[in-house]
Parts: C-alpha cells; sequence; structure tokens
C-alpha cells in the first residue's frame, strides 16, 4: 500500500490522522523495577573480557538466544533520558506455534508468556551485574523507551527489517528483544554484518503484503521509500498476530542461503 503524496521524512509521523510508530514494541514505557539486588554505590565500568565471558555463559544459561552490546545513540532514544549509555542486547526465539497460530486468545497468551519470559530473564541478567559491581538497569521486551529492534542491529545481532522487527540469523524475525543498560564502558559492541539484508528486504516487500490490517504501510519521502508501522492497527500485542514474521523468508529459509542467493542475483545485475 503506498502514499505517493507524502512529503518529507519529517511529515511521515502520522498517515490519516492515525499513530505512527518506528519501533515493533507495543510501547508501554513504564515498568516496575523487578530486580533483587539493588544497584551498587559505587558501580564499576570496566569489565574485561574474562567477566563478559561469564555473563555470556549465565546468560545462555538462563535462555538467552543471543547477546550483543551497543552504545546508546540518540536514534535509538524514544522517551525519557537513560541512566546509562551502554546495553546488553538480550533475544529469545519464539517457537513455531507462537508463530503459526492464527490471531485470537490463544496466540496472544502465547505472546504474552514470551514477553513475561524474556521479562523475567532480563531483570536476572541486570541483578547478575548488580551482584557483581555494575550498575544496571533492565528494559523490558514490551517498553517503549528503546527502539529495541535498532537496538539490536547496533549490537550485531541482525538488522531491523521493513517490518520493524529485528531480523536474524537463525529463526529470522520471530525473537523478542530486551536489553540492560549498563555503565561498563568495554564492551565488545557489535559490528554491521548484517547490512545486506536492508537491501533484500527493499526488494521483498512480502510483511506489507501480508498484513491483514494494512499496519505496514510503504510511502513516498524525500529520501526515498519507507515504510511505516501504523501502530492503531497493528495487532501483535493485542491478539498475538504474526502473519509479518510468518511471511518473511528469513523465518522459512535458511540465512546463509538467502544471502548467497541474494550475493549472486546482485552480481548477475550489476
Amino acid at each position: 500500500m503506498k502514499n505517493k503524496n507524502s512529503g518529507c521524512c519529517e511529515d511521515t509521523g502520522a498517515v490519516n490522522g492515525e499513530k505512527c510508530e518506528c519501533s515493533c514494541s507495543c510501547g508501554f514505557l513504564e515498568y516496575p523495577d523487578e530486580c533483587r539486588v539493588p544497584e551498587p554505590e559505587d558501580p564499576s565500568e570496566k569489565a574485561g573480557d574474562e567477566f563478559i565471558g561469564r555473563l555470556e555463559e549465565y546468560a545462555r544459561s538462563l535462555g538467552i538466544s543471543n547477546i550483543g552490546y551497543a552504545g546508546l545513540t540518540p536514534d535509538v532514544i524514544l522517551a525519557g533520558e537513560p541512566p546509562y549509555r551502554n546495553a546488553v542486547v538480550l533475544t529469545v526465539e519464539m517457537d513455531d506455534d507462537a508463530v503459526l497460530t492464527p490471531p485470537g486468545r490463544e496466540a496472544r497468551e502465547m505472546n504474552d508468556r514470551l514477553y513475561d519470559k524474556l521479562a523475567d530473564l532480563t531483570f536476572r541478567v541486570a541483578d547478575f551485574l548488580r551482584i557483581n559491581g555494575y550498575g544496571a538497569m533492565a528494559i523490558h521486551p514490551m517498553s517503549g523507551l528503546i527502539d529495541l529492534p535498532l537496538l539490536g542491529q547496533k549490537a550485531g545481532i541482525g538488522f531491523k527489517g521493513r517490518n520493524g522487527l529485528l531480523i536474524s540469523p537463525g529463526k529470522g524475525p520471530a525473537q523478542k528483544i530486551s536489553a540492560v543498560l549498563t555503565g561498563i564502558s568495554d564492551l565488545p559492541c557489535g559490528s554491521g554484518a548484517h547490512e545486506w539484508i536492508l537491501s533484500y528486504c527493499r526488494r521483498c516487500g512480502r510483511c506489507i503484503r501480508a498484513c491483514p490490517q494494512d499496519a505496514l504501510m510503504e510511502v513516498e519521502t524525500c529520501c526515498g521509500s519507507t515504510v511505516l508501522l501504523l501502530d492503531d492497527r497493528c495487532t501483535g500485542c493485542s491478539d498475538g498476530c504474526t502473519h509479518c514474521i510468518e511471511s518473511c523468508p528469513f523465518y522459512r529459509k535458511d540465512y546463509e542461503d538467502i544471502r548467497s542467493a541474494f550475493k549472486r542475483a546482485a552480481k548477475t545485475q550489476g
């Protein structure tokens, strides 16, 4: 669905009076701090490789699928003033039942359970940092404070697709994201190894066509084509809708197979 009458990028904040958002979380801003360990009075800022290894081992023992690191830049901050400028980014993969169950009560409950699970794990990772002397603030996976898909992209876990979701090797966009903000200054921040995904997404558009609510709208701006998420139409949280995930080639096919085929096609066309 394309609106050819759109103007500059600044004009894309609303379409026909509807609320548009750039992140794919449900956008609730405030969640209570459920950490059990208080913040250290004099937090350390240096961690070192040995502690980072222990942190990753602990996170994976809890069930975290991917862990990455990134600095907070202005474009990922959606609201408020974060107390720390670095982040540990966490993901858990969705199982196939959560993706393939039709929208409705069952799908919503499965979706909610996964959000609750990741939230609990996030608070536990924050506690791990605090008990080891590091400042930490858990960012709930449904928080509207941080653009979590973009933060995951900066951490090198994947790339934010046109559907607003973080697409990664493994199960593509079928994952939930959270973060722990921290004062640790020597985190091994990620790289841009997945940037090619954006070019692939621009040629695909299956998620846009698959959305039964037309919540993904392609518009033309002065900077080119972009896709807006119409927050008022999206039923991902209210009904557990996952059509934009199920339709994504990165969910159904192997990441490396897609990349190899895309590179071959680009060489042929170039």
